[in-house]
């Protein structure tokens, strides 16, 4: 009777303390007295999910000029050679070898009363917003100002190389932290995804928002070009990174950090191969590397295509990219409705031959055609959705092996080799397109190219990218992690931390 009562006593301590443990997420948790797990019956409530999301909105905005305006930008007004541009964007990810598995790993292991990932969130903060303007707005005053403190004269390939290099530093500090945050907010299959939903939305609206301040700039204010463009979304931006951060960093609590204690020996080049060694998160960053890279391909050659070879003015350039993606947008909830019928890898499979599909038909159309291509790209646009949030899903589940191995929660370390391939895969789509048009000749800066110069810059518009995003087919295809499989981790991964806490409970009593 007396060891019934002691674990009577056991079983309520840990229950109560698995539920203030796991602060951050909402709902009843109840533990199953036949098996020991302690499970979710109540998820985290939309109210949490949204004020998580929504901070995903900002940095988002960021993100796509980078590739859309940066290398008109500096190529068209700064001067610059566009093969050197878009070298130079390149080479500025070389940082990010060391920067993303230091910074994953620190986030992993630095305990703070705020928690883990929201430190760095909030030291990368400013210095996003110091290099977003100094990079987007070079010739304004204060740029120019604080380019004279480092000894700085005019905007050179340095200027670029330095400020750009920053913005990614940045961007390392903010969201490397931020969606492994995300991605330890619940252990449920589809939660998870419903989580990547509210994020991969807000983030959405973000790049919605990058396309729409340009077209606002262009149609209504009379001012069209990069150079406006530019100036307009940063504006925005710091405005709404501190605005829209704070309530995630005030209201959305973390989870609670793995009941052991990270192995503090383990290098961050020892931990990099730990995590690779995990075979099917292996086959998903290969996979993000040539999906993304096909993705950045198509926005780093959309302007020049739809202007150069679609002869079209700026204005129906920005209300194109705007209905480009906002047609992926819309298509997010259609493809989480496929995914929860045949599986998430199964579904971004379908994603890519969507995509490839449409992608056949651009280097066919001409000028007089531009209302065709309009609705071609809008079906092509729809597939992005897939290619985007699923996979960063997918990857949450994929850290619950590790976890089943070795008892340790290192999602800043996959996350950071996530953020990293993520990043290299942008730079390697704006480099592959860049220099690959400039081979053949394409010049931004003069009137009339070739017409093989603009049939390059069709091809790697829309048949280059679909080859590069085909190439991730045969590996998601036999992707090894289903619902039942990834359900049936979490199970085993509550069954012995409940074992562990009871034992730890009943020795200290």
């Amino acid at each position: 009777m007396a060891l019934r009562s002691n674990a009577g006593s056991a079983l309520a301590l840990v229950t109560e303390s698995g539920a203030k443990s796991r602060a951050g997420y909402e709902g009843k948790r109840v533990l199953n007295t036949s098996t020991g797990t302690d499970t979710a019956k109540a998820g985290l409530t939309r109210i949490k999910m949204a004020l998580y999301g929504v901070a995903n909105l900002p940095t988002s905005i960021v993100g796509l000029p980078i590739a859309l305006y940066i290398p008109a930008f500096y190529s068209q007004n700064l001067g610059l050679s566009l093969a050197t541009v878009g070298a130079l964007i390149a080479l500025s990810r070389l940082t990010d070898v060391f920067t993303d598995p230091a910074i994953g790993i620190a986030s992993d292991r630095w305990q703070t009363r705020i928690g883990r990932r929201k430190p760095w969130m909030l030291m990368g903060m400013p210095l996003m917003l110091l290099s977003l303007w100094m990079l987007f707005v070079p010739k304004s005053a204060f740029a120019a100002g604080v380019w004279q403190l480092f000894g700085g004269q005019t905007v050179t390939n340095l200027y670029l190389f330095v400020w750009i290099s920053a913005l990614y530093l940045s961007f390392t500090l903010v969201d490397l932290p931020y969606r492994a945050w995300g991605a330890e907010l619940s252990s449920d299959y589809d939660e998870r995804s419903r989580v990547t939903g509210w994020r991969e939305a807000f983030g959405y609206g973000g790049t919605l928002m990058a396309l729409a301040i340009p077209l606002i700039m262009a149609l209504f204010l009379g001012k069209p070009g990069a150079d406006n463009a530019l100036f307009a979304i940063a504006v925005v931006v710091v405005f709404l990174l501190p605005v829209l951060m704070a309530p995630a960093l005030i209201w959305v609590r973390e989870q609670a950090g793995p009941t052991t204690q990270p192995d503090r020996t383990v290098s961050w080049k020892r931990g990099l191969k730990i995590v690779w060694s995990n075979g099917p998160y292996r086959r998903l960053v290969i996979s993000l590397l040539f999906l993304v890279a096909a993705v950045s391909m198509t926005a780093t050659l959309s302007f020049f295509f739809v202007n150069v070879v679609m002869e079209q003015p700026f204005d129906r350039y920005a209300l194109f990219i705007l209905a480009y993606y906002l047609s992926s947008s819309l298509a997010i909830p259609v493809w989480f409705s496929i995914s929860r019928r045949i599986g998430k890898h199964k579904t971004v499979v379908l994603g890519i031959v969507w995509l490839s599909l449409w992608s056949a038909f651009i280097p066919l159309l001409g000028p007089d055609q531009f209302w065709l291509f309009f609705l071609i790209m809008l079906l092509k646009g729809s597939a992005v959705g897939a290619l985007v949030f699923l996979p960063a899903s997918m990857a949450a589940d994929v850290i619950d092996l590790d976890t089943l191995r070795t008892g340790e929660q290192r999602t800043g370390l996959y996350f950071s080799l996530w953020g990293m391939i993520n990043k290299a895969a942008v730079a390697l789509g704006v480099l592959i397109a860049t220099s690959s048009v400039a081979w053949f000749g394409f010049d931004p800066t003069i009137p009339d190219n070739t017409a093989g110069a603009k049939m390059s810059v069709a091809i790697m518009y829309s048949i280059g990218p679909a080859i590069l995003a085909c190439v991730a087919l045969p590996l998601l295809w036999k992707y090894p992690l289903s619902k039942q499989r990834q359900e049936r981790m979490r199970a085993h991964i509550e069954r012995r931390d409940t074992r562990r806490l009871l034992a730890e409970t009943a020795a200290s009593t």
